[in-house]
């Protein structure tokens, strides 16, 4: 019995040691803990460097750990730009649309930081990268000249703004073709009133379009079709006179010249038509014997 006591004593003091030794534990993890806290440049830093490495998903967990920190400073808004970069560098609809409103969003609260004119392009980048062929819908086209048109106009002094301008000119080009080709299609149907009205929008709302002259053909040959030959002559003649040698420039000579030849025969045809007496001739009336001394 007294060895049962003993055994029981012994066996208490081993757990109270124990608890003791575990109530010391926590002090020292946690000094260590404090020690090894990865600084938030060092983890700004590897999500950059996973971002050379094409790895944006990587780079993301880095920066929001950064978000997280509120020792963070600077870095915060760094990695909030940082973390939209890393959306746009994965290349899909989904990853355009959330980089797009991460931008938008570190805009919204940061207007005038040094940044907000790089954020600005980037919506336009997102969008620019999003848009289709001229056949196709033109939103995502829209979407970018705004976006562009927005760092020309609230960020005229920045880096970016040079870019914007170049950018809004392409913009304009798939615009404009998409227009074009609603022209085409008119035309091809046999909706020459249809062509016109286009072919005109372009020249009105895309002065800067590349290839104008190629306008200024589908113009004229649609105002031949709907029979408004002398305008159609214009810009032929246009053609010539701003792109000569070219086959474009020859393809218009000869559309000039049939509108010659059917001027021609038509002026022909009018001089005929005014020979035509306005009253019928009389017949010659038999002479009376007392006509015969005139």
């Amino acid at each position: 019995m007294n060895r049962g006591k003993v055994l029981l004593a012994a066996g208490l003091a081993a757990a109270i040691l124990l608890t003791a030794c575990h109530h010391n534990r926590p002090k020292k993890n946690a000094h260590e803990a404090a020690t090894t806290v990865v600084p938030v440049a060092t983890l700004y830093e590897k999500g950059l460097q996973a971002m050379k490495k094409k790895k944006p998903a990587t780079a993301r967990r880095f920066f929001d750990q950064i978000a997280l920190r509120e020792d963070a400073g600077e870095y915060k808004d760094k990695a909030a730009i940082a973390t939209a970069d890393a959306f746009y560098q994965e290349h899909t609809l989904e990853s355009y649309a959330e980089a797009i409103s991460r931008y938008q969003s570190f805009l919204a609260f940061h207007p005038t930081h040094p940044q907000a004119p790089y954020c600005q392009f980037r919506i336009g980048e997102c969008w620019y990268e999003e848009m289709d062929t001229p056949d196709r819908d033109t939103s995502a086209a829209l979407y970018a000249k705004q976006a562009y048109q927005a760092v020309i106009e609230n960020y005229p002094n920045s880096p970016y703004a040079a870019e914007a301008v170049k950018k809004v000119a392409r913009v304009n080009d798939v615009l404009a073709a998409h227009e074009i080709r609603i022209g085409d299609w008119y035309l091809k149907d046999g909706h020459p009133k249809g062509a016109i009205a286009r072919y005109r929008g372009v020249i009105e709302k895309y002065p800067k379009y590349w290839n104008m002259p190629a306008v200024y053909f589908r113009l004229g040959e649609a105002l031949y079709r709907d029979g408004q030959d002398k305008e159609a002559l214009l810009y032929f003649t246009r053609i010539t006179q701003q792109v000569p040698g070219t086959t474009l420039a020859k393809n218009a000579q000869k559309n000039i010249d049939r509108i010659q030849r059917k001027e021609t025969a038509r002026t022909k045809q009018d001089k005929e038509t005014f020979k035509e007496p306005l009253v019928p001739k009389e017949k010659h009336a038999k002479a009376h014997w007392w006509q015969f001394w005139k």
